[in-house]
């Protein structure tokens, strides 16, 4: 029951990125797709993980848990990037310490970039990794 529990809030994850990724048009360039790409492999994922719990599927369904976390990092990393980026817009930016600066590019002060919606993909994959280590079936 467990399982199925964590099965489902990595499907709902993978819903609820999706449709925060559609609303926001995130497609508009090459790096953008990454996400996407990063959804996919949730799916492909969670698919194996319903199937077959034991043996090589559950090690691709952990290495791809690994990728998408990975890439979560990536887009944390890339939202505050240019997040910072855009503080140049601001007249005092040069003003700030860099600790104030990146600061107020984490907490989205400036730039628009949200830092923590890919955070979502990487929340899935955790769910998907514990998932992966609770057995589908109890032994008799």
């Amino acid at each position: 029951m467990l399982r199925l529990g964590l099965l489902a809030l990595v499907a709902i994850g993978i819903v609820g990125a999706a449709l925060e990724l559609a609303f926001e048009r995130h497609w508009q360039s090459p790096a953008q797709l990454i996400p996407w790409v990063a959804l996919a492999l949730q799916v492909v994922a969670l698919v194996l993980l319903l199937l077959r719990d034991s043996g090589p599927v559950l090690t691709v369904a952990r290495v791809l848990a690994a990728v998408v976390l990975l890439a979560s990092a990536y887009g944390v990393f890339m939202h505050v990037s240019v997040n910072h980026g855009m503080g140049a817009m601001d007249p005092q930016w040069d003003s700030y310490s860099p600790l104030t600066q990146w600061w107020y590019a984490l907490t989205k002060s400036v730039g628009g970039a949200p830092p923590l919606a890919p955070g979502m993909l990487a929340q899935s994959a955790l769910l998907l990794l514990l998932a992966s280590v609770t057995p589908k079936r109890l032994a008799s």
